[in-house]
């Protein structure tokens, strides 16, 4: 591995100034790198989620739409209505990611990271999520129409999963490069959050019209429409979890205990090599799966 902790000195206010720092383009590369496993990964484990409890229930599903892009997945065609069938995807969607973030935290490195840090994108995505109560769509609806259960129950565990996936992804920062002092995390997050979005409408218009979900499910002006609507938000989560980690992390993140503390890296080309390669390899499957 090329990646290494960049020679440091301590501030008054106990943050690792470095003497060198990781480029920009270098920081901006590797997220957005990162951004195309997450998303295929979450995918991967939300959809594969419904598609095993339809599997219990004897029932195959034919298409399983997942790909590293901004727009909607599915597990089509849909056989019932029962809370199993609804819970299985957001429930897989953060236990698997969690198995495998507490095996590789120890070894969490940039190498690691497209790996590593599923684990938080899907926890912020789950409780993040929540929100959709309130409109009356998605997974968590449906669970409260089918059990009763008041809104609170699936809330506040929605919220304790969001707060736990930002602490951890902010955690894992550092290994980009980007110390929380370094102010070119504002720029870094957001114009990759930006190009991921970029890329997902312009796949999402050349790909989708025919395809299965489109002529078999009739789902294609949806996801078309998602991959539009969802860059203003993960826009927005960019900016903010910019914003958080150069102010309330960077003010807990001296007293982070050293085994939940990554230190800063800096960077160089070779570092790109395995989360590029995971990037690719997540283009390559997604685009056949949603093809």
């Amino acid at each position: 591995m090329s990646t290494y902790s960049y020679p440091i000195k301590q501030t008054k206010d106990g943050i690792a100034e470095s003497k060198a720092r990781t480029p920009a383009i270098l920081a901006f590369l590797l997220f957005f790198c990162v951004l195309l496993s997450l998303n295929f990964w979450n995918l991967l484990f939300h959809e594969g989620g419904h598609a095993l409890a339809d599997l219990m229930d004897g029932n195959v599903i034919k298409v399983l739409y997942v790909h590293p892009f901004t727009f909607a997945g599915f597990a089509r065609p849909i056989f019932g209505d029962r809370v199993i069938e609804h819970a299985a995807g957001p429930a897989m969607a953060v236990l698997v990611p969690l198995l495998i973030f507490i095996l590789l935290w120890k070894r969490r490195s940039t190498a690691f990271l497209p790996l590593v840090m599923v684990f938080p994108w899907a926890a912020i995505l789950a409780g993040g999520n929540v929100g959709q109560i309130a409109r009356d769509v998605g997974d968590y609806h449906q669970i409260i129409r089918l059990t009763g259960l008041p809104e609170t129950a699936i809330i506040i565990p929605g919220l304790v999963t969001l707060v736990i996936g930002i602490f951890f992804f902010l955690s894992l920062l550092p290994l980009l490069g980007l110390d929380p002092k370094d102010w070119r995390v504002l720029v870094v997050l957001p114009v990759a959050f930006m190009l991921w979005s970029g890329v997902s409408i312009l796949v999402a218009h050349l790909v989708v019209p025919g395809s299965p979900i489109d002529a078999i499910y009739h789902e294609g002006t949806l996801v078309i429409w998602s991959a539009k609507a969802n860059w203003q938000s993960f826009l927005q989560n960019a900016v903010g979890l910019a914003v958080i980690y150069l102010t309330l992390f960077r003010l807990i993140y001296p007293r982070i205990p050293s085994w939940l503390r990554s230190e800063t890296v800096l960077l160089t080309w070779n570092d790109l090599r395995i989360p590029a390669l995971s990037a690719a390899a997540c283009v390559i499957v997604g685009l056949i799966l949603i093809h």
